[in-house]
């Protein structure tokens, strides 16, 4: 969902020359029709497709357009490229009936005809052990069934997937149906496999199957009906690595050019507002005000973990990283994701931004957006809550559509990112600064996030997050 770029370009260019109040000029901003123009001309944004590099095609013309300064890209490169195409399923015993699935990205397909094959069913509370059974899977659907003992750890169970996968392959089995554990309403969702390297390969069909169907074929297992299902899937690698960028921008800092508030978003999607409020005002922020769209994210947050690496002499003068990345919802709060001693600092920020509307500090963060990334190399990686009641259901699947964003929501969220973002650039000290590397395990350590950074295998946490 393109929401977050749009808001944070709109909100750039928020303030007029004849003083109207920042957050007036930002509910007047451009938000809503670049969405339009984004989601509708452009489309489903996948990173290393011909229509991700449109995106940042137009991305960098809005923001020449806007007038912000140093318009350019900046390319990491992805280990391969991958284009989903055509998926058909179908349940052909004991009954006939097309199956809702969707294939998860960096997945490969069946033959060109498709296959017929039984289903065998691995319990996913178990999987450690199911793999010992891998052999029996040669020319088999693996099944992920949800029956049996619960895994102890939902993490646990996500990390094994590649494991699981290896296995499958080495099996020759025909396919792997394991559903995402968002809700259903005959909704598939998409996403990567393996979160520290969304872009690895598998050449093995992996699909995501809607919650009602995922729980027909388990009632048909407790009658221990033999299943067997039709697959035919159609998806392609590209060959070699392939190029991506991120897109950045900046509105120079008068006092302390030096030291840069971050301000970001994703601009891939699965298959610009906040820049605009600010520069219509002509004004200048004391710290340059730096806008960098990423892309990658949707596979493990490469392309922000690719720039902290690119960066990494700049880290010291990082202030914040600021990211809007969770649904369409209205802004609520700004985790400070383990930089309590910004709430003092902030407290005036917060108490102005609920004249927008309801807003708090809260003391968690949220991990799996590009905020995070800057989080693991000690820079404060505040990315906002939102509260998107139904994002979890549509999120990742075709429903995440421009017909969700409320217009006025939009508006306030421009609004808040462009108050938040100038307020902070031009607080006459400076606010907060990195955990010194050398202290940034212990953080992290103390946070709770060390397990999570082992089972991905992002620990211990480098500054630099090298791929």
């Amino acid at each position: 969902m393109p929401l977050r770029q749009c808001c944070w370009l709109a909100a750039i260019l928020a303030v007029t020359a004849s003083g109207q109040s920042l957050q007036d000029r930002a509910l007047q901003t451009s938000a809503y029709s670049w969405l339009r123009e984004l989601s509708d001309s452009i489309g489903p944004r996948l990173t290393g497709s011909p229509a991700a590099a449109r995106a940042s095609a137009w991305a960098i013309t809005r923001m020449k357009e806007i007038g912000l300064e140093n318009v350019h890209v900046e390319p990491w490169t992805l280990r391969s490229g991958w284009e989903r195409g055509h998926t058909d399923a179908e349940l052909t015993s004991p009954a006939h009936l097309t199956l809702n699935v969707a294939s998860y990205g960096w997945t490969g397909s069946t033959p060109d005809a498709g296959i017929d094959a039984a289903l065998v069913e691995v319990h996913r509370g178990n999987l450690a052990d199911e793999m010992r059974h891998a052999p029996e899977w040669t020319g088999k659907v693996v099944f992920v069934s949800t029956r049996g003992p619960k895994p102890a750890d939902g993490l646990a169970v996500y990390a094994q997937l590649p494991a699981l996968l290896a296995a499958a392959e080495q099996a020759r089995a025909a396919a792997v149906i394991l559903r995402d554990q968002r809700p259903g309403f005959m909704l598939t969702h998409t996403g990567p496999v393996n979160f520290s390297a969304g872009d690895t390969p598998y050449n093995i069909a992996v699909l995501d199957i809607a919650d009602e169907h995922q729980m027909l074929i388990e009632r048909l297992l407790e009658k221990s009906a033999p299943i067997r299902l039709h697959l035919n899937v159609r998806n392609r690698f590209l060959p070699g690595t392939v190029e991506s960028v991120n897109i950045s921008a900046e509105i120079r800092g008068t006092e302390h050019p030096e030291q840069v508030v971050l301000l970001g978003a994703h601009l891939d999607s699965w298959d610009l507002g906040a820049a605009e409020a600010i520069q219509l005002s002509g004004r200048k922020p004391r710290r340059t005000i730096r806008v960098v769209l990423f892309t990658g994210e949707e596979q493990g947050l490469l392309g922000s973990r690719a720039w902290v690496k690119q960066h990494a002499a700049e880290i010291p003068n990082l202030v914040c990283a600021l990211v809007l990345d969770w649904g369409q919802g209205p802004i609520a709060a700004l985790p400070l994701a383990g930089h309590d001693e910004l709430k003092k600092d902030l407290a005036p920020l917060a108490d102005l931004l609920n004249g927008i509307q309801k807003f708090r500090l809260a003391d968690d963060f949220l991990t799996f957006t590009d905020a995070y990334a800057f989080t693991l190399a000690g820079v404060p990686g505040l990315a906002f809550y939102q509260d998107s009641r139904d994002y979890t259901l549509v999120g990742h699947s075709a429903a995440d559509t421009y017909d969700r964003v409320d217009g006025q929501t939009l508006a306030r969220n421009t609004a808040t990112l462009a108050v938040a973002g100038f307020w902070i650039a031009d607080s006459p000290s400076r606010i907060g600064a990195p955990w010194p590397s050398a202290e940034i395990p212990r953080h992290l350590s103390e946070l709770k996030q060390r397990q999570m950074l082992e089972i991905f295998g992002l620990w211990p946490a480098p500054s630099t997050l090298p791929r």
